[in-house]
Parts: C-alpha cells; sequence; structure tokens
C-alpha cells in the first residue's frame, strides 16, 4: 500500500481523515481510507472508499501500523495517532 496524501475533515463528534492510497496489485486505482477518529487522536475505524463507494475491506495488521505511521509522521492536527485492537477491527 502506497499513501499519499492526508486531509483532516472537521465532523460533529469528532475527526474524519481522508488518506490517499495505491495498492501494489492495483497501482492505476487510487482510493481513499476513511479514518473516524476521537479529538485526542484514537482511531475508531477504517474505511476503503473507491469513486466515493465502500468497499469491504478488511485492512491487514501491517496496512493498520502503515496508516498510523504515516498519519504520525505527517502528524495532521499534532496529535499522537493510535488504533485500539478492540476499536478498528477490520474496518
Amino acid at each position: 500500500m502506497e499513501i499519499d496524501y492526508t486531509e483532516v475533515i472537521s465532523a460533529e463528534n469528532g475527526l474524519n481523515i481522508a488518506v490517499g492510497v495505491h495498492f501494489e496489485d492495483e497501482p492505476d486505482s487510487y482510493y481513499v481510507v476513511d479514518v473516524l477518529a476521537s479529538p485526542e487522536g484514537r482511531i475508531h475505524s477504517l474505511e476503503l472508499m473507491f469513486n466515493g463507494f465502500a468497499c469491504k475491506y478488511d485492512f491487514k495488521p501491517e496496512e493498520k501500523e502503515q496508516l498510523v505511521r504515516y498519519l504520525n509522521a505527517h502528524n495532521p492536527l499534532a496529535l499522537p495517532w493510535i488504533i485500539p485492537d478492540e476499536e478498528a477491527g477490520g474496518k
């Protein structure tokens, strides 16, 4: 998975973050990971989107870790981003 941008979108009950990604096996397809998080940076869900539609996709543990590393490295809103195992699940 290759990540190339992140955008924070305000939400009423927390944060909504859009993360642009490409997958190695589909280099010409552009996806967005819709991340829902608390204002403290606790990630509650991840959902893969394609052309505005949700995909049925279970993120691999290494993909979740990669997303967290990216968010922490680019640090939108200067928060320490985490994904609690019990909350993020496969979405």
